[in-house]
């Protein structure tokens, strides 16, 4: 066994929303061999998901998205599973955020994504937030990171000004959201295993085109004044 390998079978990942995007992160962490793994959300399996979650049953149309995703991966090896069924900001979930190495972010709620960054930063962990755009507007997405102790963006730095509305009906190509989530994937997995300087202090965020089959990485300082990160990391400006 390498180190890296090691290194990520003792390894835990929370992800806060398991939609689309938040599946397949979920599922490319268990095949890169991330041992545990905890997930929370308040909604239900939808018959729309049908088509787009390959592994779901008929059976699964009304039962919570996180147990459907626990049927899948029961009894996988080398892997724990915690599903949670509460919304990011539940006193349920606080016990696996403060326990994870790296938090990851693909809630559809804006104040939800902003919790889980606060928590992050408060936690000093590691937190991954990864979206994409409405198809009508832009086949694209993005990943973006917030680590301990640079000076890196956080999520909230990218929304300056008064709050964002988005509205909901939204068109998510499942290529753009596998797309995004195996993108997010490495990146978590690049802070677990491989280089934490190369993940997080020199690009912060990565937005990917599929349109022009694009994937741009940048470097984004955190905003002076943001409520959300504020001086989190005094000194490294």
């Amino acid at each position: 066994m390498t180190e890296s390998s090691n290194l990520l079978e003792k390894a835990r990942v929370h992800i806060g929303g398991v939609g689309r995007i938040g599946t397949n992160i979920a599922l490319a962490l268990h095949a890169a061999g991330v041992g545990e793994i905890s997930c929370n959300d308040p909604q239900n399996f939808e018959e729309e998901q049908l088509t787009v979650c390959v592994f779901s049953r008929q059976s699964d149309i009304g039962r919570p998205k996180v147990h459907v995703l626990e049927r899948f991966l029961d009894g996988r090896p080398n892997l724990t599973f915690t599903p949670i069924v509460a919304v990011n900001q539940s006193p349920k979930v606080r016990p696996y955020l403060e326990r994870a190495n790296v938090l990851v972010s693909c809630a559809n709620d804006l104040d939800a994504r902003l919790y889980l960054e606060r928590m992050a930063i408060k936690l000093k962990k590691p937190c991954v937030q990864a979206s994409v755009h409405d198809a009508r507007t832009a086949v694209a997405g993005a990943v973006t990171v917030w680590m301990p102790g640079t000076d890196s963006s956080c999520f909230g730095c990218l929304f300056p000004g008064r709050k964002q509305v988005f509205h909901r009906g939204e068109i998510l190509l499942p290529t753009v959201t596998g797309a995004t989530a195996v993108l997010a994937a490495n990146v978590v997995v690049d802070l677990l295993a491989l280089d934490e300087a190369r993940g997080g202090r020199r690009r912060n965020l990565f937005s990917i085109d599929l349109r022009s089959y694009s994937v741009e990485a940048i470097s984004v300082a955190s905003r002076p004044g943001c409520k959300i990160c504020g001086s989190a990391n005094p000194g490294t400006r």
